[in-house]
């Protein structure tokens, strides 16, 4: 994700130095995706591999230095920084997975759309759960078998993904519909996720929320979902905004499923980091 769609370079950002004081600065050059240049107005004393923490004052990153030039501090973009002490429904990551943002009412009218929203939510999350988790069984196991197992339970598991996927395609019409789509960026937590678009969504304004999480069985939600920010990002293309939207009314079992992603698609980045 590019440091354009997650921090506002217009209002200019600073970097959290190591004796804890402020350093400002400007993002010179967008080189790729998580790679930037950073320019700070003042000395910063950091080496490759310092990892800082960029602010715009309202929302935060981890960048690591890649090589220091003489046009700026060559950074990657590591994750989302979140707050200290953060309770597991409030962690953080940034992925790509595809969703779709659709509006539902002003937040005036909110205590009179949500309740049938809900029920189609829950309704929906019912049918596809009755095959795959009811009287015909659970169709497999989150997790794939490792290595060491027959070859047989490792057969078993990919035919059961193909048929959780093939009840979802068949269940679910917008299932369909996402995934002819492109996956996006996104940030994501148990308690809400922000992403980016062209629509100007006000606070308040009550979204659906649909997704695909990257697991096995694939993980298809629909999400009633309230705006509680927005901000304009720098783009070259025309006006974007970042939304911050809080889910509403989640049930336990769908928290659980989004905190499991979570903490998995954790430990695939470190792992990828540390290779």
């Amino acid at each position: 994700m590019n440091i354009d769609s997650l921090l506002n370079l217009k209002l200019g950002i600073h970097a959290q130095a190591s004796g804890g004081g402020k350093v400002p600065g400007e993002v010179a050059e967008i080189l790729d995706q998580d790679l930037f240049v950073f320019v700070p107005e003042s000395g910063l004393d950091v080496s490759e591999g310092t990892l800082l923490r960029l602010s715009d004052g309202q929302d935060s990153i981890l960048a690591r230095v890649k090589e220091i030039t003489g046009n700026g501090i060559l950074m990657t973009i590591e994750c989302y920084a979140s707050p200290g002490n953060e309770r597991r429904q409030d962690v953080r990551i940034y992925d790509r997975v595809y969703f779709h943002a659709k509006f539902l009412c002003r937040s005036d009218k909110k205590f009179e759309v949500l309740p049938e929203a809900m029920e189609r939510i829950k309704g929906n999350k019912l049918i596809i759960e009755s095959f795959l988790k009811g009287k015909y069984g659970y169709a497999g196991s989150y997790e794939p078998p490792s290595s060491r197992e027959p070859s047989f339970n490792q057969s078993l598991w990919e035919l059961n993904r193909k048929v959780d996927l093939l009840i979802h395609m068949y269940l679910a019409e917008d299932f369909m519909t996402l995934m002819k789509t492109s996956p996006r960026d996104v940030n994501i937590s148990a308690s809400g996720i922000r992403f980016i678009t062209r629509e100007s969504f006000r606070p308040g304004d009550l979204l659906e929320i649909s997704l695909i999480l990257p697991m096995a069985p694939l993980l298809f939600m629909r999400l009633a979902a309230e705006v509680i920010r927005l901000k304009p990002v720098t783009s070259n293309e025309s006006e974007r905004y970042a939304v911050a939207t809080r889910f509403l009314q989640v049930d336990s079992e769908t928290r659980e499923d989004i905190i499991r992603y979570l903490f998995r698609r954790q430990r695939e980045f470190l792992r990828k980091r540390q290779a």
